[in-house]
Protein backbone atom coordinates (compact mmCIF):
# COMPACT_ATOMS: atom_id res chain seq x y z
CA UNK A 1 0.00 0.00 0.00
CA UNK A 2 1.05 3.59 -0.79
CA UNK A 3 0.46 6.81 1.06
CA UNK A 4 0.52 10.62 0.39
CA UNK A 5 0.14 13.30 2.58
CA UNK A 6 -1.82 16.28 1.87
CA UNK A 7 -1.30 19.89 3.23
CA UNK A 8 -4.90 20.73 2.94
CA UNK A 9 -8.37 19.77 2.34
CA UNK A 10 -8.38 20.89 -1.49
CA UNK A 11 -5.29 18.63 -2.14
CA UNK A 12 -6.80 15.33 -0.29
CA UNK A 13 -10.07 16.19 -2.98
CA UNK A 14 -7.86 16.13 -5.52
CA UNK A 15 -5.86 12.69 -4.09
CA UNK A 16 -9.42 10.76 -3.70
CA UNK A 17 -10.45 12.06 -7.27
CA UNK A 18 -7.46 10.79 -9.44
CA UNK A 19 -7.52 7.52 -7.66
CA UNK A 20 -7.26 7.36 -3.66
CA UNK A 21 -9.16 4.81 -2.16
CA UNK A 22 -9.42 5.69 1.43
CA UNK A 23 -8.46 8.77 3.12
CA UNK A 24 -6.78 9.34 7.42
CA UNK A 25 -7.72 12.55 8.66
CA UNK A 26 -7.49 14.36 11.78
CA UNK A 27 -10.05 15.57 13.90
CA UNK A 28 -8.32 19.11 14.74
CA UNK A 29 -7.07 19.26 10.85
CA UNK A 30 -10.67 20.16 9.92
CA UNK A 31 -12.66 23.33 10.37
CA UNK A 32 -16.17 24.38 9.04
CA UNK A 33 -14.60 25.59 5.49
CA UNK A 34 -13.05 22.05 4.95
CA UNK A 35 -15.97 19.99 5.95
CA UNK A 36 -17.87 22.29 3.62
CA UNK A 37 -15.54 21.37 0.61
CA UNK A 38 -15.07 18.18 1.77
CA UNK A 39 -19.30 17.61 1.76
CA UNK A 40 -19.67 19.50 -1.67
CA UNK A 41 -17.17 17.25 -3.29
CA UNK A 42 -19.00 14.05 -1.38
CA UNK A 43 -22.17 15.17 -3.05
CA UNK A 44 -20.79 14.69 -6.64
CA UNK A 45 -20.24 10.98 -6.24
CA UNK A 46 -21.57 8.99 -8.33
CA UNK A 47 -24.08 6.15 -7.22
CA UNK A 48 -21.97 3.38 -6.75
CA UNK A 49 -19.60 5.87 -4.49
CA UNK A 50 -19.27 5.89 -0.57
CA UNK A 51 -15.50 7.46 0.01
CA UNK A 52 -14.32 6.17 3.44
CA UNK A 53 -12.92 8.07 6.21
CA UNK A 54 -10.94 6.90 8.86
CA UNK A 55 -11.21 10.14 11.55
CA UNK A 56 -8.68 10.60 14.66
CA UNK A 57 -10.80 11.50 17.16
CA UNK A 58 -9.26 13.96 20.25
CA UNK A 59 -9.05 11.84 23.53
CA UNK A 60 -12.97 12.21 25.29
CA UNK A 61 -13.45 9.40 27.20
CA UNK A 62 -15.22 6.15 26.33
CA UNK A 63 -17.04 7.14 22.51
CA UNK A 64 -19.30 3.62 23.36
CA UNK A 65 -20.52 5.17 26.29
CA UNK A 66 -22.32 8.05 24.87
CA UNK A 67 -19.38 10.43 24.67
CA UNK A 68 -19.26 13.27 22.24
CA UNK A 69 -18.44 12.69 18.70
CA UNK A 70 -17.84 15.56 15.99
CA UNK A 71 -21.20 16.54 14.43
CA UNK A 72 -20.02 16.37 11.05
CA UNK A 73 -18.99 12.65 11.03
CA UNK A 74 -22.50 11.81 10.50
CA UNK A 75 -22.63 13.94 7.57
CA UNK A 76 -19.74 12.38 6.18
CA UNK A 77 -21.19 9.56 6.01
CA UNK A 78 -18.67 6.40 5.77
CA UNK A 79 -16.37 7.46 8.14
CA UNK A 80 -14.71 5.36 11.28
CA UNK A 81 -13.73 7.11 14.69
CA UNK A 82 -11.20 6.07 16.72
CA UNK A 83 -10.18 8.11 19.51
CA UNK A 84 -6.27 8.66 20.25
CA UNK A 85 -3.98 6.87 21.62
CA UNK A 86 -4.63 3.49 19.63
CA UNK A 87 -2.36 1.15 18.89
CA UNK A 88 -0.82 0.32 15.35
CA UNK A 89 -2.82 -3.02 14.80
CA UNK A 90 -6.10 -0.90 15.68
CA UNK A 91 -5.26 1.60 12.97
CA UNK A 92 -3.55 -1.30 10.29
CA UNK A 93 -6.94 -3.23 10.64
CA UNK A 94 -9.06 0.07 10.55
CA UNK A 95 -7.07 0.97 7.49
CA UNK A 96 -7.32 -2.50 5.70
CA UNK A 97 -11.01 -2.28 6.21
CA UNK A 98 -11.52 0.94 4.54
CA UNK A 99 -9.36 -0.12 1.41
CA UNK A 100 -11.58 -3.67 1.12
CA UNK A 101 -14.68 -1.32 1.44
CA UNK A 102 -13.76 1.02 -1.10
CA UNK A 103 -12.70 -2.44 -3.56
CA UNK A 104 -16.29 -3.46 -3.07
CA UNK A 105 -17.36 0.01 -4.24
CA UNK A 106 -15.39 -0.74 -7.21
CA UNK A 107 -16.49 -4.16 -8.22
CA UNK A 108 -20.42 -2.49 -7.87
CA UNK A 109 -19.27 -0.01 -10.51
CA UNK A 110 -17.74 -2.43 -12.63
CA UNK A 111 -21.28 -4.10 -12.47
CA UNK A 112 -23.28 -1.53 -13.39
CA UNK A 113 -20.76 -0.55 -16.11
CA UNK A 114 -21.13 -3.86 -17.27
CA UNK A 115 -24.92 -3.85 -17.13
CA UNK A 116 -24.96 -0.19 -19.03
CA UNK A 117 -22.95 -1.55 -21.65
CA UNK A 118 -25.08 -4.96 -21.84
CA UNK A 119 -28.18 -2.31 -22.34
CA UNK A 120 -26.39 -0.54 -24.83
CA UNK A 121 -25.68 -3.50 -26.58
CA UNK A 122 -29.16 -4.95 -26.76
CA UNK A 123 -30.93 -1.40 -27.43
CA UNK A 124 -28.32 -1.56 -30.33
CA UNK A 125 -29.42 -4.87 -31.62
CA UNK A 126 -32.87 -4.31 -30.91
CA UNK A 127 -32.62 -1.32 -32.86
CA UNK A 128 -30.85 -2.98 -35.73
CA UNK A 129 -33.60 -5.93 -35.44
CA UNK A 130 -36.30 -3.41 -36.15
CA UNK A 131 -34.42 -2.38 -39.22
CA UNK A 132 -34.34 -5.76 -40.58
CA UNK A 133 -37.89 -6.90 -39.68
CA UNK A 134 -38.89 -3.44 -41.82
CA UNK A 135 -36.53 -4.18 -44.83
CA UNK A 136 -38.21 -7.83 -44.68
CA UNK A 137 -41.58 -6.53 -44.47
CA UNK A 138 -41.17 -4.05 -46.87
CA UNK A 139 -39.17 -6.79 -49.38
CA UNK A 140 -42.29 -9.12 -48.68
CA UNK A 141 -44.73 -5.95 -49.17
CA UNK A 142 -43.06 -5.59 -52.80
CA UNK A 143 -42.84 -9.10 -53.42
CA UNK A 144 -46.67 -9.64 -53.06
CA UNK A 145 -47.32 -6.72 -55.09
CA UNK A 146 -45.48 -8.31 -58.06
CA UNK A 147 -47.11 -11.68 -57.45
CA UNK A 148 -50.38 -9.86 -57.38
CA UNK A 149 -49.26 -7.85 -60.69
CA UNK A 150 -47.72 -11.31 -62.53
CA UNK A 151 -51.24 -12.75 -61.35
CA UNK A 152 -53.37 -9.84 -63.35
CA UNK A 153 -51.04 -9.76 -66.33
CA UNK A 154 -51.15 -13.65 -66.48
CA UNK A 155 -55.10 -13.75 -65.98
CA UNK A 156 -55.35 -11.00 -69.11
CA UNK A 157 -52.99 -12.80 -71.25
CA UNK A 158 -55.36 -15.91 -70.76
CA UNK A 159 -58.47 -14.13 -71.18
CA UNK A 160 -57.13 -12.59 -74.25
CA UNK A 161 -55.65 -15.87 -75.09
CA UNK A 162 -59.12 -17.18 -75.18
CA UNK A 163 -60.89 -14.89 -76.85
CA UNK A 164 -58.03 -14.96 -79.83
CA UNK A 165 -59.27 -18.55 -79.66
CA UNK A 166 -62.74 -17.78 -80.20
CA UNK A 167 -62.08 -15.53 -82.95
CA UNK A 168 -59.91 -17.83 -84.99
CA UNK A 169 -62.24 -20.47 -84.14
CA UNK A 170 -65.47 -18.44 -85.43
CA UNK A 171 -63.37 -16.65 -88.34
CA UNK A 172 -62.72 -20.45 -90.02
CA UNK A 173 -66.23 -20.93 -89.34
CA UNK A 174 -67.44 -17.69 -91.10
CA UNK A 175 -64.96 -18.59 -94.05
CA UNK A 176 -65.59 -21.42 -94.82
CA UNK A 177 -69.45 -20.32 -94.77
CA UNK A 178 -68.39 -17.24 -96.73
CA UNK A 179 -66.76 -19.72 -99.18
CA UNK A 180 -69.43 -21.81 -99.49
CA UNK A 181 -71.95 -18.87 -100.21
CA UNK A 182 -69.72 -16.76 -102.88
CA UNK A 183 -69.57 -20.23 -104.78
CA UNK A 184 -73.75 -20.28 -104.57
CA UNK A 185 -73.90 -16.49 -105.39
CA UNK A 186 -71.62 -16.42 -108.53
CA UNK A 187 -73.07 -19.86 -109.99
CA UNK A 188 -76.61 -18.19 -108.99
CA UNK A 189 -75.30 -15.16 -110.84
CA UNK A 190 -73.91 -16.82 -113.83
CA UNK A 191 -77.29 -18.79 -114.40
CA UNK A 192 -79.36 -15.17 -114.40
CA UNK A 193 -77.15 -14.09 -116.74
CA UNK A 194 -77.37 -17.12 -118.66
CA UNK A 195 -81.25 -16.55 -118.72
CA UNK A 196 -81.00 -13.35 -119.73
CA UNK A 197 -79.22 -14.12 -123.25
CA UNK A 198 -82.15 -16.92 -123.64
CA UNK A 199 -85.12 -15.46 -124.36
CA UNK A 200 -86.82 -18.90 -124.61
CA UNK A 201 -86.38 -20.10 -121.25
CA UNK A 202 -89.14 -20.31 -119.02
CA UNK A 203 -90.42 -17.18 -116.67
CA UNK A 204 -90.66 -19.04 -114.01
CA UNK A 205 -86.79 -20.57 -113.86
CA UNK A 206 -85.95 -16.61 -114.31
CA UNK A 207 -88.12 -16.28 -111.02
CA UNK A 208 -86.80 -19.32 -108.81
CA UNK A 209 -83.43 -17.91 -109.87
CA UNK A 210 -84.25 -14.50 -108.74
CA UNK A 211 -85.62 -15.95 -105.41
CA UNK A 212 -82.59 -18.23 -105.18
CA UNK A 213 -80.13 -14.85 -105.44
CA UNK A 214 -82.09 -13.13 -103.30
CA UNK A 215 -81.62 -15.62 -100.55
CA UNK A 216 -77.98 -16.36 -101.14
CA UNK A 217 -77.29 -12.34 -101.06
CA UNK A 218 -79.04 -12.40 -97.42
CA UNK A 219 -76.67 -15.44 -97.05
CA UNK A 220 -73.73 -13.50 -97.62
CA UNK A 221 -74.19 -10.23 -95.97
CA UNK A 222 -74.47 -12.29 -92.75
CA UNK A 223 -71.43 -14.27 -93.18
CA UNK A 224 -69.69 -10.75 -94.20
CA UNK A 225 -70.83 -9.84 -90.66
CA UNK A 226 -69.07 -13.02 -89.40
CA UNK A 227 -66.30 -12.16 -90.76
CA UNK A 228 -65.92 -8.48 -89.84
CA UNK A 229 -66.18 -10.19 -86.49
CA UNK A 230 -63.97 -13.30 -86.78
CA UNK A 231 -60.84 -11.88 -88.46
CA UNK A 232 -59.35 -8.11 -88.84
CA UNK A 233 -60.85 -7.41 -92.59
CA UNK A 234 -60.06 -4.35 -94.54
CA UNK A 235 -60.65 -0.29 -93.07
CA UNK A 236 -61.37 2.81 -95.28
CA UNK A 237 -60.08 4.69 -92.24
CA UNK A 238 -60.57 8.17 -93.55
CA UNK A 239 -60.99 11.76 -91.14
CA UNK A 240 -64.31 12.28 -90.05
CA UNK A 241 -66.60 14.97 -88.31
CA UNK A 242 -68.56 13.67 -85.26
CA UNK A 243 -70.59 16.41 -85.42
CA UNK A 244 -71.04 15.74 -89.22
CA UNK A 245 -71.37 11.85 -89.04
CA UNK A 246 -73.72 12.17 -85.75
CA UNK A 247 -76.10 14.85 -87.77
CA UNK A 248 -76.26 12.51 -90.81
CA UNK A 249 -77.30 9.48 -89.01
CA UNK A 250 -80.05 11.72 -86.63
CA UNK A 251 -82.91 11.26 -89.20
CA UNK A 252 -81.87 7.28 -89.82
CA UNK A 253 -82.04 7.07 -85.95
CA UNK A 254 -85.32 8.38 -85.25
CA UNK A 255 -87.16 6.46 -87.91
CA UNK A 256 -85.63 3.30 -87.54
CA UNK A 257 -86.31 3.40 -83.40
CA UNK A 258 -89.85 4.50 -83.54
CA UNK A 259 -92.18 7.48 -81.64
CA UNK A 260 -91.35 5.96 -78.24
CA UNK A 261 -87.75 6.71 -77.57
CA UNK A 262 -86.22 10.00 -77.19
CA UNK A 263 -82.67 10.60 -79.23
CA UNK A 264 -81.01 13.11 -78.35
CA UNK A 265 -77.17 14.69 -78.97
CA UNK A 266 -75.00 16.40 -77.10
CA UNK A 267 -71.54 17.10 -78.69
CA UNK A 268 -68.68 19.03 -78.48
CA UNK A 269 -67.58 21.01 -81.95
CA UNK A 270 -64.89 20.47 -84.05
CA UNK A 271 -64.09 16.92 -83.10
CA UNK A 272 -62.23 15.40 -85.89
CA UNK A 273 -61.08 11.60 -85.81
CA UNK A 274 -59.63 8.64 -87.97
CA UNK A 275 -62.11 5.66 -88.49
CA UNK A 276 -64.31 3.34 -91.55
CA UNK A 277 -66.94 5.65 -91.72
CA UNK A 278 -69.54 3.13 -92.88
CA UNK A 279 -68.44 0.66 -90.19
CA UNK A 280 -68.91 3.19 -87.57
CA UNK A 281 -72.18 3.94 -88.80
CA UNK A 282 -73.27 0.21 -88.53
CA UNK A 283 -71.91 0.02 -85.15
CA UNK A 284 -73.64 3.42 -83.74
CA UNK A 285 -76.85 1.55 -85.29
CA UNK A 286 -76.83 -1.77 -83.55
CA UNK A 287 -76.13 -0.12 -80.09
CA UNK A 288 -79.15 2.35 -80.91
CA UNK A 289 -81.04 -0.65 -81.79
CA UNK A 290 -80.00 -3.01 -78.25
CA UNK A 291 -80.80 0.16 -76.21
CA UNK A 292 -84.19 0.42 -78.18
CA UNK A 293 -84.87 -3.47 -77.25
CA UNK A 294 -83.85 -3.05 -74.11
CA UNK A 295 -86.53 -0.06 -73.27
CA UNK A 296 -89.29 -1.94 -73.98
CA UNK A 297 -92.00 0.92 -73.12
CA UNK A 298 -90.20 3.01 -74.13
CA UNK A 299 -87.57 5.97 -72.85
CA UNK A 300 -84.62 8.07 -73.57
CA UNK A 301 -81.43 7.47 -75.75
CA UNK A 302 -78.27 9.95 -75.40
CA UNK A 303 -75.60 10.21 -78.11
CA UNK A 304 -72.24 12.16 -77.05
CA UNK A 305 -68.91 12.95 -78.15
CA UNK A 306 -66.10 14.66 -76.93
CA UNK A 307 -62.48 14.62 -76.54
CA UNK A 308 -60.19 13.57 -73.90
CA UNK A 309 -56.35 12.84 -73.55
CA UNK A 310 -54.96 9.36 -72.15
CA UNK A 311 -51.49 11.52 -71.59
CA UNK A 312 -49.99 8.29 -69.32
CA UNK A 313 -49.77 4.41 -69.63
CA UNK A 314 -51.60 3.97 -66.99
CA UNK A 315 -54.52 5.73 -67.98
CA UNK A 316 -54.01 3.90 -72.02
CA UNK A 317 -53.64 0.20 -70.24
CA UNK A 318 -56.84 0.64 -68.57
CA UNK A 319 -58.50 0.75 -71.87
CA UNK A 320 -56.12 -1.47 -73.92
CA UNK A 321 -54.71 1.89 -75.88
CA UNK A 322 -51.96 3.68 -76.76
CA UNK A 323 -51.35 6.94 -74.89
CA UNK A 324 -53.17 9.58 -77.01
CA UNK A 325 -56.18 12.15 -78.16
CA UNK A 326 -58.93 10.32 -78.69
CA UNK A 327 -62.76 11.29 -79.52
CA UNK A 328 -65.34 9.34 -77.02
CA UNK A 329 -68.73 8.37 -78.16
CA UNK A 330 -71.66 7.41 -75.54
CA UNK A 331 -74.23 5.52 -76.50
CA UNK A 332 -76.44 5.59 -73.07
CA UNK A 333 -80.03 4.35 -72.51
CA UNK A 334 -82.59 4.45 -69.47
CA UNK A 335 -84.19 0.84 -70.55
CA UNK A 336 -83.48 -2.00 -67.80
CA UNK A 337 -80.17 -2.69 -67.77
CA UNK A 338 -77.69 -5.55 -67.39
CA UNK A 339 -76.75 -7.13 -63.98
CA UNK A 340 -73.17 -8.17 -63.08
CA UNK A 341 -73.31 -11.50 -64.49
CA UNK A 342 -75.00 -10.59 -67.65
CA UNK A 343 -72.42 -7.78 -68.10
CA UNK A 344 -69.44 -10.10 -67.59
CA UNK A 345 -70.80 -11.59 -71.33
CA UNK A 346 -72.24 -9.17 -72.78
CA UNK A 347 -69.61 -8.97 -75.45
CA UNK A 348 -69.03 -12.96 -75.47
CA UNK A 349 -69.85 -14.00 -79.20
CA UNK A 350 -73.31 -15.37 -79.74
CA UNK A 351 -74.41 -14.12 -76.08
CA UNK A 352 -77.66 -12.56 -76.34
CA UNK A 353 -80.51 -11.76 -74.03
CA UNK A 354 -83.15 -11.85 -76.69
CA UNK A 355 -85.32 -14.77 -77.67
CA UNK A 356 -84.43 -17.16 -79.73
CA UNK A 357 -84.22 -15.71 -83.08
CA UNK A 358 -84.25 -11.86 -82.15
CA UNK A 359 -80.50 -11.58 -81.98
CA UNK A 360 -77.28 -13.10 -83.41
CA UNK A 361 -75.14 -11.82 -80.17
CA UNK A 362 -72.45 -10.68 -82.22
CA UNK A 363 -73.60 -6.95 -81.79
CA UNK A 364 -71.11 -5.75 -79.08
CA UNK A 365 -68.24 -8.44 -80.25
CA UNK A 366 -67.99 -6.75 -83.79
CA UNK A 367 -68.24 -3.34 -82.20
CA UNK A 368 -65.51 -4.44 -79.79
CA UNK A 369 -63.35 -6.02 -83.02
CA UNK A 370 -63.75 -2.21 -85.00
CA UNK A 371 -62.66 -0.30 -82.05
CA UNK A 372 -59.71 -2.74 -81.77
CA UNK A 373 -58.83 -2.29 -85.17
CA UNK A 374 -59.62 1.04 -85.52
CA UNK A 375 -56.56 1.33 -82.80
CA UNK A 376 -59.73 2.36 -80.11
CA UNK A 377 -61.55 0.71 -77.20
CA UNK A 378 -65.24 -0.09 -76.35
CA UNK A 379 -66.47 -0.72 -73.03
CA UNK A 380 -69.99 -1.02 -71.57
CA UNK A 381 -71.67 -0.03 -68.11
CA UNK A 382 -74.64 -1.56 -66.46
CA UNK A 383 -76.82 -1.83 -63.60
CA UNK A 384 -80.53 -3.14 -63.14
CA UNK A 385 -82.30 -0.82 -63.84
CA UNK A 386 -80.10 1.88 -64.57
CA UNK A 387 -79.42 1.77 -68.12
CA UNK A 388 -76.61 1.10 -69.99
CA UNK A 389 -73.73 2.87 -71.44
CA UNK A 390 -71.53 2.26 -73.81
CA UNK A 391 -68.45 4.17 -74.49
CA UNK A 392 -65.81 3.97 -77.94
CA UNK A 393 -62.58 5.21 -77.84
CA UNK A 394 -61.45 6.26 -81.52
CA UNK A 395 -58.37 8.23 -81.95
CA UNK A 396 -58.34 11.93 -82.98
CA UNK A 397 -57.41 13.11 -86.06
CA UNK A 398 -53.70 14.84 -84.17
CA UNK A 399 -53.90 11.55 -82.42
CA UNK A 400 -50.17 11.30 -81.34
CA UNK A 401 -49.98 7.58 -80.06
CA UNK A 402 -49.27 4.98 -82.62
CA UNK A 403 -50.10 5.79 -86.60
CA UNK A 404 -53.59 4.73 -87.67
CA UNK A 405 -53.95 1.94 -89.63
CA UNK A 406 -53.54 2.27 -93.37
CA UNK A 407 -56.41 2.24 -95.98
CA UNK A 408 -56.84 -1.22 -97.01
CA UNK A 409 -56.24 -2.16 -101.24
CA UNK A 410 -60.02 -2.61 -101.43
CA UNK A 411 -60.28 0.87 -99.98
CA UNK A 412 -58.46 2.76 -102.39
CA UNK A 413 -59.86 0.65 -105.65
CA UNK A 414 -63.08 1.80 -104.58
CA UNK A 415 -61.85 5.17 -104.32
CA UNK A 416 -60.32 5.25 -107.86
CA UNK A 417 -61.74 2.43 -110.23
CA UNK A 418 -60.30 3.41 -113.47
CA UNK A 419 -62.32 2.28 -116.76
CA UNK A 420 -60.90 -0.87 -118.91
CA UNK A 421 -58.46 0.23 -121.34
CA UNK A 422 -57.63 -3.52 -122.27
CA UNK A 423 -60.25 -5.44 -124.18
CA UNK A 424 -58.22 -7.54 -125.99
CA UNK A 425 -56.72 -8.57 -122.43
CA UNK A 426 -56.33 -12.54 -121.92
CA UNK A 427 -56.99 -13.50 -117.94
CA UNK A 428 -56.20 -16.52 -116.56
CA UNK A 429 -58.83 -17.75 -113.84
CA UNK A 430 -58.32 -20.59 -111.92
CA UNK A 431 -60.59 -22.05 -108.98
CA UNK A 432 -60.59 -25.83 -107.86
CA UNK A 433 -64.75 -25.65 -108.36
CA UNK A 434 -65.61 -26.03 -111.97
CA UNK A 435 -68.81 -24.39 -111.23
CA UNK A 436 -67.54 -21.28 -109.74
CA UNK A 437 -64.49 -21.51 -112.35
CA UNK A 438 -67.20 -21.28 -115.36
CA UNK A 439 -69.23 -18.70 -114.00
CA UNK A 440 -66.62 -16.45 -113.72
CA UNK A 441 -65.02 -17.09 -116.75
CA UNK A 442 -68.62 -16.22 -119.10
CA UNK A 443 -69.22 -12.92 -117.06
CA UNK A 444 -65.42 -11.99 -117.75
CA UNK A 445 -65.74 -12.86 -121.47
CA UNK A 446 -69.44 -11.03 -121.86
CA UNK A 447 -67.26 -8.10 -120.87
CA UNK A 448 -65.30 -8.15 -123.17
CA UNK A 449 -62.49 -9.87 -121.65
CA UNK A 450 -60.32 -13.26 -123.17
CA UNK A 451 -60.65 -16.32 -120.25
CA UNK A 452 -58.59 -19.02 -120.05
CA UNK A 453 -59.07 -21.22 -117.34
CA UNK A 454 -57.39 -23.83 -114.88
CA UNK A 455 -58.84 -26.32 -112.11
CA UNK A 456 -55.95 -26.19 -110.33
CA UNK A 457 -52.39 -24.67 -109.79
CA UNK A 458 -50.85 -27.40 -111.47
CA UNK A 459 -52.49 -26.72 -114.70
CA UNK A 460 -52.10 -23.28 -114.11
CA UNK A 461 -48.45 -23.22 -113.99
CA UNK A 462 -48.29 -26.14 -116.84
CA UNK A 463 -49.89 -23.31 -119.13
CA UNK A 464 -47.70 -20.34 -118.38
CA UNK A 465 -44.95 -22.07 -118.66
CA UNK A 466 -45.63 -23.72 -122.35
CA UNK A 467 -46.53 -19.91 -123.00
CA UNK A 468 -49.37 -19.44 -122.81
CA UNK A 469 -49.65 -15.49 -123.11
CA UNK A 470 -52.02 -14.06 -120.32
CA UNK A 471 -52.28 -10.39 -119.15
CA UNK A 472 -53.26 -11.43 -115.69
CA UNK A 473 -54.44 -13.91 -112.93
CA UNK A 474 -57.37 -14.49 -110.84
CA UNK A 475 -57.02 -17.33 -108.23
CA UNK A 476 -58.91 -18.64 -105.42
CA UNK A 477 -56.95 -19.20 -101.99
CA UNK A 478 -58.06 -22.35 -100.63
CA UNK A 479 -57.02 -25.07 -103.38
CA UNK A 480 -56.05 -28.76 -102.86
CA UNK A 481 -52.46 -29.04 -103.73
CA UNK A 482 -50.46 -25.26 -103.80
CA UNK A 483 -52.79 -22.67 -102.51
CA UNK A 484 -53.49 -19.33 -104.04
CA UNK A 485 -50.66 -17.64 -102.87
CA UNK A 486 -48.16 -19.90 -103.68
CA UNK A 487 -49.68 -20.37 -107.10
CA UNK A 488 -49.37 -15.93 -107.62
CA UNK A 489 -45.79 -16.27 -106.18
CA UNK A 490 -44.73 -18.87 -108.79
CA UNK A 491 -46.32 -17.18 -111.58
CA UNK A 492 -44.61 -13.99 -111.29
CA UNK A 493 -41.63 -16.03 -110.78
CA UNK A 494 -42.50 -17.35 -114.25
CA UNK A 495 -43.88 -13.88 -115.91
CA UNK A 496 -42.41 -11.02 -113.31
CA UNK A 497 -45.13 -8.19 -113.02
CA UNK A 498 -47.99 -10.26 -113.50
CA UNK A 499 -50.72 -8.74 -112.43
CA UNK A 500 -53.02 -10.84 -109.80
CA UNK A 501 -56.04 -10.82 -107.70
CA UNK A 502 -56.35 -13.32 -105.14
CA UNK A 503 -60.11 -14.34 -103.59
CA UNK A 504 -60.55 -15.31 -99.79
CA UNK A 505 -62.96 -16.06 -97.05
CA UNK A 506 -60.82 -17.46 -94.60
CA UNK A 507 -59.55 -15.79 -91.57
CA UNK A 508 -55.80 -17.32 -91.51
CA UNK A 509 -51.83 -16.49 -91.30
CA UNK A 510 -52.03 -16.82 -95.06
CA UNK A 511 -54.72 -14.14 -95.10
CA UNK A 512 -52.22 -11.57 -93.26
CA UNK A 513 -49.38 -12.68 -95.72
CA UNK A 514 -51.76 -11.64 -98.56
CA UNK A 515 -52.44 -8.24 -97.68
CA UNK A 516 -48.63 -7.69 -96.89
CA UNK A 517 -48.50 -8.44 -100.39
CA UNK A 518 -51.33 -6.34 -101.50
CA UNK A 519 -49.62 -3.61 -100.37
CA UNK A 520 -45.94 -4.23 -101.78
CA UNK A 521 -47.95 -4.68 -105.61
CA UNK A 522 -47.35 -8.47 -105.70
CA UNK A 523 -50.87 -8.99 -105.91
CA UNK A 524 -54.28 -7.38 -104.71
CA UNK A 525 -56.99 -8.76 -102.46
CA UNK A 526 -60.39 -9.85 -102.94
CA UNK A 527 -62.45 -10.99 -99.16
CA UNK A 528 -65.26 -13.22 -100.09
CA UNK A 529 -68.20 -12.92 -100.46
CA UNK A 530 -67.40 -10.76 -103.61
CA UNK A 531 -69.58 -10.05 -106.27
CA UNK A 532 -68.74 -10.64 -110.28
CA UNK A 533 -68.50 -6.78 -109.84
CA UNK A 534 -65.97 -7.05 -107.44
CA UNK A 535 -63.89 -9.57 -109.60
CA UNK A 536 -64.09 -7.57 -112.75
CA UNK A 537 -63.70 -3.93 -111.00
CA UNK A 538 -60.12 -5.36 -109.57
CA UNK A 539 -59.44 -7.07 -113.24
CA UNK A 540 -60.06 -4.12 -114.89
CA UNK A 541 -58.20 -2.09 -112.38
CA UNK A 542 -55.76 -3.98 -112.60
CA UNK A 543 -55.27 -3.72 -116.61
CA UNK A 544 -55.72 -0.19 -117.27
CA UNK A 545 -52.56 0.24 -114.68
CA UNK A 546 -50.60 -1.88 -116.43
CA UNK A 547 -51.55 -0.09 -119.22
CA UNK A 548 -50.18 3.06 -118.00
CA UNK A 549 -47.07 1.82 -116.83
CA UNK A 550 -48.40 2.08 -113.12
CA UNK A 551 -47.37 -1.34 -111.97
Amino acid sequence: MSCHVCADVAELVREAVVGAEAALVTEESLDDDDVGVLLRWLGTQPPWANFPFIVLASPRGDLAQGSRVPEWSDRIGNAVLLERPLGAAALGSAVHAALRDRQRQYLVRDYLREREQAAAHLAEANASLETKIAERTDALRAAYVRLAEEVREREKTQILLMQAQRMEALGKLAGGIAHDFNNILQAVGGALSVIDRRADDAVSVRRLAGLALNVVERGAAITGRLLAFGRRSDLRTETLDADSLLGGLREILTLTLGANIEVNFKLERNLLFRADKAQLETVLVNLATNARDAMTEGGQLLFSAGSEVLSSESQAQVHGVAPGRYVRFTVADNGKGMDTATLAHACDPFFTTKPQGAGTGLGLTMAVGFASQSRGALAVDSSPSKGTTVTLWLPAADFDGATAPAPSQNAENAESKPHPTAKSARVLVVDDEDLVRETLAENLESEGIDVVTAANATDALSLLAAGDEVDAIVTDLSMPGMDGIALIRAAQALRPGLPAVLLTGFAKDDTAIAVSGAISGAFSLLRKPASFHDVLDMVQSLLAARTKGVR
